[in-house]
């Protein structure tokens, strides 16, 4: 048993003490494997009916009739049924995309034969944060890349930012660029159009090593979609990162 997976059980058995309003946040870079922690307090002879789903839908189930995957998650997702019978009711997540950003629910679902319903109980809540790491050379062009095609996107805003500084902001035809990246950056509007926010950063500095993100609001939804760009610059001169 290797530290890592010591770790993730530990983790996991922090789980059931977590109140409905709390939760877990775990950060997974793109294309990687993580795992959701989340644990029952009871060791079962049969399998246990879990459900894992986010606010936008369904993501996993596993009982004792098998498994069943939400839309976009088919062969990425698991729960794996030997850590389920023993309370670990963790979720397996492989080949992370930047869609796979959201907070994640994991529910048992309990079968009361008096009245032949089922009962819902809500276990955790885990945040899922999904990053790029990108590398650029200084006096070089990176892009940034974000990618909604496939959300339903007809007027979309996206805004780039570091902490609380505006790096670039671009509705329609309008554009803002931030201090010290005016000329540098650019999210093209016909690009966005697609569903492409990615961002065009020139004539990288030293001084541009940072933890970017991207913020769009989606007319169907009420919250922001978040990308999260870790970008490190080397070259000659190299003496400032801002991590």
């Amino acid at each position: 048993m290797t530290l890592l997976y010591i770790y993730i059980l530990w983790v996991a058995a922090c789980v059931d003490t977590i109140s409905t309003d709390s939760h877990i946040t775990v950060s997974a870079e793109v294309g990687s494997t993580v795992v959701l922690p989340c644990n029952l307090s009871n060791v079962f002879t049969e399998t246990p009916h879990i459900r894992w789903r986010t606010d936008d839908g369904f993501v996993f189930e596993r009982s004792s009739d098998g498994s069943d995957t939400g839309s976009g998650y088919e062969g990425r997702v698991d729960v794996p049924e030997d850590e389920l019978r023993k309370g670990n009711c963790s979720l397996v997540l492989k080949n992370v995309s930047v869609t796979d950003h959201s907070f994640y629910k994991s529910f048992v679902v309990e079968h009361v034969d008096r009245t032949a319903t089922n009962k819902v109980k809500e276990i955790n809540k885990v945040k899922l944060n999904v990053f790029w790491n990108i590398s650029a050379e200084v006096g070089s062009t990176v892009v940034l890349p974000c990618d909604w095609r496939n959300l339903p996107i007809q007027t979309p805003h996206i805004e780039w930012y570091i902490d609380t500084e505006i790096v670039f902001d671009r509705k329609g035809k309008e554009s803002f660029q931030g201090e010290g990246y005016e000329g540098r950056v650019d999210v093209p509007e016909d690009e966005l159009l697609k569903g492409n926010c990615s961002l065009v950063l020139k004539n990288v500095s030293a001084t541009d090593a940072a933890v970017y993100r991207s913020s769009m609001l989606v007319k169907h939804k009420s919250s922001k979609l978040i990308q999260e760009i870790k970008l490190s610059v080397y070259g000659k001169w190299i003496s400032l990162r801002r991590y």
